[in-house]
């Protein structure tokens, strides 16, 4: 297979990635309106623009060095956006309802 086309599935994989977990946690936020997912979604966001202009406009990579710490960084804010979520939830279930005692 021709380097330029595994080139632009790799891309396209991880892309397509980046789509399907924004919906996902746009889905998600659609029903909780947690500042949690909030967060998450936001930076998972501009991770993804981050890779849509290095893949469009690779020259930034080394004319703006400080968006490869930025880049990582919204990864990772996704990443905290996504477990004060899921800490949030898993103690949320595990409280008994209003009313009754364990």
């Amino acid at each position: 297979m021709d380097a330029h086309i595994t080139q632009a599935l790799q891309l396209a994989a991880s892309l397509l990635g980046g789509v399907l977990m924004l919906v996902a946690f746009l889905l998600l936020w659609w029903k909780s309106h947690s500042e949690w997912l909030l967060i998450a979604l936001v930076a998972g966001g501009a991770s993804l623009l981050f890779r849509i202009v290095f893949a469009v406009v690779p020259a930034m990579i080394s004319t703006a060095p400080m968006l490869l710490l930025i880049w990582p960084a919204m990864g990772l804010l996704m990443a905290i956006g996504l477990l004060g979520y899921a800490i949030v939830e898993s103690n949320r279930r595990a409280e008994p309802p209003a009313g009754k005692t364990a």
